[in-house]
């Protein structure tokens, strides 16, 4: 009598069955990762102005040499408030501006566009930005900027209008030395910055 035997499964067709399913499996994995790095590139700028009357105008997010693109990044401010979103390769500092009837009332403002980062700024006379470290930066180099501008311009006036020699000495001396200061802080943040796009620009602002 011939005996019946049990049916055996084809190697081969178990081999193609684990490949397709690998693929399958593959197929999800690689979406999140395209995903993950599309996320990772995409930066958001929250900002805030200080009246409703802003409130229909239209703030610009424009490259730091102020060359108008061909493509204009702007957004339209809604109860005080707008929010750019977009895609970036890499951080750059950009300037945020209105319309320029508005800037004497409206400082513009620069800001580090940083990608898969999220940014506030607070536009009004005196503008400012962070929420993230190289914007945290820049905000600390623009008050040290200001603040030292302001005290130079005042003793520039005083030296101008001073009619005695020894005192304009003695002011001309004072103004040398808050610029010497201004110098070595510039020189100690590029050098604590190097390699991120503040320390490229405070290095291109200051000759350095």
């Amino acid at each position: 009598m011939k005996k019946e035997g049990g049916s055996r499964s084809c190697p081969f067709f178990s081999l193609s069955l684990y490949v397709m399913y690998g693929r399958l499996l593959l197929i999800p994995l690689l979406a999140f990762l395209l995903g993950s790095c599309a996320d990772q590139r995409i930066y958001e700028i929250k900002g805030t102005l200080p009246d409703e009357k802003y409130d229909g105008e239209y703030v610009f997010l424009l490259p730091l040499d102020g060359v108008m693109p061909r493509i204009i990044d702007s957004v339209q401010v809604e109860n005080k408030t707008f929010v750019f979103t977009g895609k970036a390769d890499s951080a750059q500092v950009k300037i945020i501006r209105l319309r320029p009837q508005l800037r004497l009332e409206i400082q513009e403002l620069l800001v580090v566009q940083e990608p898969g980062e999220k940014i506030w700024v607070r536009l009004d006379s005196l503008s400012s930005s962070g929420g993230t470290l190289q914007n945290e930066r820049l905000q600390a180099w623009k008050d040290a900027k200001m603040k030292a501008d302001q005290t130079m311009y005042i003793l520039r006036q005083m030296h101008t209008s001073n009619v005695d020699d020894s005192i304009g000495s003695v002011i001309l001396e004072q103004w040398e030395k808050v610029q010497k200061e201004f110098s070595e802080y510039n020189r100690r943040f590029i050098e604590e910055n190097a390699g991120t796009a503040v320390g490229r620009f405070v290095k291109l602002m200051s000759g350095e």
